[in-house]
């Protein structure tokens, strides 16, 4: 049995419009139905955690001292002991349907919920501990909310149905590579059978964990930040055990991507690079916009310099793809260093004079950086693994690489000289057809 998860859907529609316009032929759909969970049910998930099992779908991944913690789409989080990355050993699963952004700070995990914010004590990682549920502070239809259906419950995922669908290419919804019809979404063949389907602020000293280059939620000063499509979210843990919601400050369009810096964050959209002051971490304050062409685009910064990779595709708006570096010392007044022509450059990292760039099915690139931080020589081209985001460890020297589709989680050693060797893999659960 094949499923569809909401993220699948999500690209069947960001894909409606590209068939051709001639019609030669017969157009076939298969159905899907909608697998729902109320509020009701998954609010009274009591988060027991069970042993640890295989990552089936892994949707994100964060670093908090000597453990790895990897998203299970729709299922929960598996924590791993990674002080020897040659043999990560997993260690428990912590079961939340829904979750999605994660970080943790001084021993307390943040993860969202469907619509809700999430805090467990993780001292003794094997047992994790539910503390507090703060409720409705993400929107519906959010990047954190998913979908919702007419009833009012939550799309986790679609189950395909007996009943298929043909039409003439003359139709007009045979123009659609998707539609809804009699309460069920139908998708064309022609993309299914290509997809890989699954189921599914006072101060304190902070220890704070480390996410990729791709992550929607952040820790600075005592504050934990998170971007959905279109805002960014604040919340107090002037009370660790139970985070408050500040508020909302309006971003824009098709946000994407959140990275922290001194007293700034650095917000990655389709459009442009936000850079916001939080000081005052209750109140950000809008600094500056450095607009480029439509494209995805994640952000790291060091060393009042910024790297920013930009890709198009169908979910992109682009072809582009390129690296911007940008000086930011004045951070009201970015200022374009360079701009360099990349191939499926993506997710990236940076410790001293390194950048560690994922190039999709091409690997891991390492170049090396110039004294006023302008991309040098090309040194390591890893190739093997289809990379889309990383964690550079600033502790170790270690790169742990998240993979598109069934590639699963790859690390590496790294050495100052900007060699990589692959030590060991997180492989996931093969596709249920």
């Amino acid at each position: 049995m094949r499923l569809l998860t909401y993220s699948a859907l999500v690209f069947f529609l960001l894909l409606t419009g590209c068939t051709e316009d001639e019609c030669m032929e017969t157009v076939h759909y298969q159905s899907y139905q909608p697998v729902l969970v109320s509020a009701a049910d998954w609010r009274s998930t009591d988060f027991t955690y069970e042993a640890a099992g295989e990552v089936c779908e892994p949707s994100g991944f964060y670093v908090y001292g000597d453990y790895l913690l990897i998203v299970d789409r729709n299922a929960g989080l598996h924590i791993f002991d990674n002080r020897d990355n040659d043999a990560p050993r997993p260690l428990s699963f912590l079961p939340i349907p829904g979750g999605q952004g994660i970080a943790v700070r001084n021993n307390i995990l943040y993860v969202s919920q469907y619509l809700d914010l999430l805090a467990f004590d993780l001292s003794d990682p094997k047992e994790p501990q539910f503390l507090h549920r703060t409720e409705d502070v993400f929107e519906l239809y959010s990047v954190f909310a998913g979908q919702m259906a007419y009833t009012g419950e939550y799309i986790v995922e679609y189950e395909p149905t007996n009943e298929v669908m043909e039409l003439s290419c003359s139709e007009a919804r045979a123009r659609e590579n998707s539609f809804w019809a009699d309460g069920l979404f139908f998708a064309s063949t022609s993309i299914t059978n290509n997809m890989s389907g699954s189921r599914s602020a006072g101060f304190t000293t902070e220890v704070v964990g480390q996410g990729g280059s791709l992550a929607r939620f952040t820790i600075s000063n005592g504050t934990l930040y998170a971007v959905d499509q279109q805002s960014l979210r604040t919340f107090s843990l002037e009370n660790p055990a139970e985070p408050a919601f500040v508020g909302t400050t309006a971003l824009g369009w098709d946000i994407e991507t959140i990275f922290p810096y001194k007293d700034q964050l650095y917000i990655g959209s389709t459009s442009g690079m936000h850079i916001y002051d939080v000081s005052t971490p209750l109140r950000p304050e809008y600094l500056s916009t450095f607009e480029h062409v439509l494209s995805c685009d994640p952000v790291v910064v060091q060393d009042d310099v910024a790297y920013v990779t930009m890709w198009g595709g169908s979910d992109c708006g682009s072809r582009t793809d390129q690296l911007t570096v940008l000086n930011v010392s004045n951070p009201r007044r970015p200022i374009e260093l360079e701009t360099i022509p990349m191939e499926q450059s993506h997710g990236l990292g940076i410790k001293d004079d390194r950048l560690y760039l994922c190039s999709g099915t091409l690997g891991i690139k390492v170049f090396a950086l110039r004294e006023d931080g302008r991309l040098g020589p090309l040194l390591t081209t890893e190739p093997g693994f289809n990379a889309r985001d990383i964690i550079v460890r600033h502790d170790r020297p270690e790169l742990i690489v998240f993979g598109w589709e069934q590639a699963g989680i790859r690390q590496y050693d790294y050495t100052e000289a900007g060699e990589v060797v692959a030590v060991s893999d997180i492989s996931i659960c093969p596709v249920q057809l």
